[in-house]
């Protein structure tokens, strides 16, 4: 329930065994190397250049693209520690590999393309295959052109008005698919230009099939492109055996280099930020009060390291590192979301948890819901690495399915049955009912969102009394009795019949005296002194403000209403599908009915989950952090391994 202590840690390296000591603070991933001012430029790092690691990372990552298209590699666990021994060897053989794979997807390329163009070349002239013509003599014609179009219907009617004004027109439809005719004709060479411009005018496709032979007639082409179409498929596929081979023998190989070289360019970048003596490396770094111990039994394998640990100045650009028990480590997926508290301030975690999980389950106010949201934890929490940032929000759901279970019993709703009909004995357990009672419900949540409220400005007053900031300590706690005092006043608007008259008459003077204490108390820094009675107004608006903070928790039974609402017409659409009520189709509808039920519930649960997590969160951070927390932090970037 806490910040963690940072530390800023200098280590002076003798040069001899700087990469060494380099790669193993990687491998403990404990620290965030501080940036400098000044930045290095980018050297050698295990006798091999950026630039060098630089295109080999690119050409990796061209590679692994290539075999994915034709290789699905079994997952592999990558190691926890990078290893660097004979690098220099493994890029020649990587480079040698990248290569091989980059020529065979050419070869590949190369025939894909060939075969794309003979495919073209098929599908051309089978609109015309069986066409008894010698095409030979075709070009030896000296008074007659030949021509091939593909035309609409009723663009080839326009064409022949056309060609009745030419003296000698020869044409046969040869084929028609759909509204398209294919259709060779004869004209007089004389008229050629003519045709042509009124080809260009009508939009017809010319398809110039004399350029598409080799031989006499369209059967043998044909076949002949038929027999090298095959061929060429048989040559692809040889080639893709070849690179599928080398995926097997070389996928993991390739990615565990890809990987090396991350870690690699992420060394260059550190040593940017690295000072240099000629004897000896200077690295400064943030360390986490959690990670001491780690880096003691670091420095135990390099004694010639010399360390010196400083406090962080008050100046310092320190990152924040959130420390939390187990059971509230999830909720820091909340506080993240919102952003990051300051070093000195106040961690929100483990005040926000119990609240945010109550307002989660009371919004989705079911008891199976809670099941449902037990299940997706289950089925998804071997899914999520531990080191994603989305861990902690799949734990959530463990915290949030357990309570909802609980708090729907309490609120007697199984997926929209109320549990009350059919078992009389939980008359008593079930408490609130939002659907039939929800005034009941409504009092509650504002009944919530006045503890919530007076917690957060108890968080304030006792922060800054650990700051020494007895005045403003003082502010939060005046306001904190005020709003409790004056609390019976704003209840009785909304209920009167629930609240007593003497009890509100008490409540008003104590609430009155209070809030000329606030209003003079916080007067104090206010020069000049005729301006100290417009602060009247001022906390005026203040108070209303605190009170519109708890009315906004109204949106708690908002939410039930909606989910129990939506559940039970689901149920009542149901019931009228197997009783086939709603068509009158006696042997579809019971069969839909299932299927209506589960998947109704589902959306139903899935929209509640998120209108649950938003507005249970929203309350947190307008209602709950306003009263405390300064946010500002900025997360720490730990120099790790790098793995994706």
């Amino acid at each position: 329930m806490a910040i963690d202590k940072i530390k800023k840690v200098v280590f002076i390296i003798p040069s001899e065994t700087y990469e060494k000591f380099l790669i193993e603070l990687k491998n403990s991933a404990c620290v965030e190397i501080i940036e400098q001012q000044i930045q290095k430029p980018l050297n050698e790092f295990l006798s091999v250049s950026y630039e060098q690691i630089k295109n080999l990372s690119s050409k990796i990552e061209t590679a692994i693209a290539i075999l994915q298209k034709y290789y699905k590699n079994e997952t592999f666990v990558s190691a926890t520690e990078i290893i660097f021994d004979n690098i220099s060897s493994e890029i020649k053989e990587i480079e040698t590999i990248c290569e091989k794979i980059e020529q065979i997807n050419k070869n590949i390329n190369d025939l894909s393309s060939k075969i794309n163009i003979i495919q073209s070349k098929l599908q051309t002239l089978s609109f015309f295959y069986g066409l008894d013509i010698n095409f030979s003599l075709l070009t030896k014609c000296n008074t007659l052109s030949s021509f091939f179009i593909k035309a609409e219907a009723h663009i080839f009617e326009k064409l022949k008005k056309e060609l009745k004004n030419f003296s000698f027109v020869y044409y046969w439809i040869h084929k028609k698919l759909k509204n398209e005719l294919y259709v060779f004709l004869l004209i007089e060479k004389e008229n050629e230009t003519k045709f042509l411009n009124l080809v260009k005018k009508l939009e017809i496709t010319l398809i110039n099939i004399l350029e598409l032979l080799t031989t006499d007639s369209i059967e043998t082409e044909i076949e002949k492109l038929s027999c090298e179409l095959k061929n060429l498929y048989s040559f692809k596929e040889e080639e893709t055996e070849k690179l599928i081979n080398v995926a097997k023998e070389n996928f993991e190989k390739i990615y565990t280099m890809y990987l090396k070289c991350l870690e690699l360019l992420d060394f260059f970048n550190a040593q940017q930020n690295i000072c240099s003596t000629q004897y000896t490396k200077i690295i400064y770094c943030w360390l986490p009060q959690k990670f001491y111990k780690k880096i003691l039994s670091l420095l135990k394998k390099f004694p010639d390291v010399k360390t010196l640990f400083f406090e962080p100045e008050p100046n310092e650009n320190t990152p924040t590192v959130l420390t939390n028990k187990p059971l509230t480590e999830p909720y820091e997926f909340i506080t993240t979301l919102y952003g990051l508290p300051k070093q000195t301030e106040v961690d929100p975690t483990s005040f926000l948890a119990p609240f945010f999980t109550i307002f989660f389950a009371l919004c989705l106010s079911d008891m199976f819901y809670g099941v449902l949201m037990l299940i997706s934890y289950l089925l998804l929490r071997k899914k999520i690495k531990k080191t994603s940032l989305y861990y902690n929000l799949i734990v959530l759901f463990k915290y949030l399915g357990i309570t909802s279970i609980i708090i729907g019993i309490f609120l007697g709703s199984v997926l929209g049955f109320s549990i009350i009909e059919n078992f009389k004995i939980l008359q008593k357990i079930v408490l609130l009912d939002p659907l039939n009672k929800p005034v009941d419900m409504l009092k509650f949540t504002f009944l919530l969102g006045l503890i919530q409220i007076t917690f957060g400005l108890g968080i304030s007053v006792v922060k800054n009394i650990k700051n020494k900031d007895i005045l403003s300590a003082i502010d939060s706690l005046s306001w904190a009795v005020f709003i409790i005092t004056f609390s019976p006043v704003v209840y009785k608007l909304f209920f009167p019949m629930d609240v007593p008259q003497n009890v509100v008459n008490i409540a008003s003077k104590v609430a009155f005296w209070l809030f000329l204490f606030i209003v003079l108390f916080q007067s104090r820094n206010i020069k000049p002194i005729f301006l100290k009675p417009i602060n009247f107004f001022v906390k005026a608006y203040n108070t209303i403000g605190y009170y519109a903070d708890i009315l906004s928790y109204s949106r708690i039974l908002a939410l039930a209403l909606a989910s129990t609402a939506i559940a039970q017409t689901i149920n009542i659409f149901v019931t009228k599908l197997f009783h086939a009520q709603l068509l009158g189709i006696k042997y579809i509808e019971p069969v839909l009915a299932p299927i209506v039920f589960v998947f109704g519930h589902i959306f139903n649960f899935l929209i509640s989950c998120l209108g649950g997590f938003v507005h249970s969160a929203r309350l947190q951070y307008l209602e709950f952090f306003s009263k405390f927390f300064v946010s500002g932090g900025r997360p720490i970037k730990i120099f790790q391994p790098v793995r994706r």
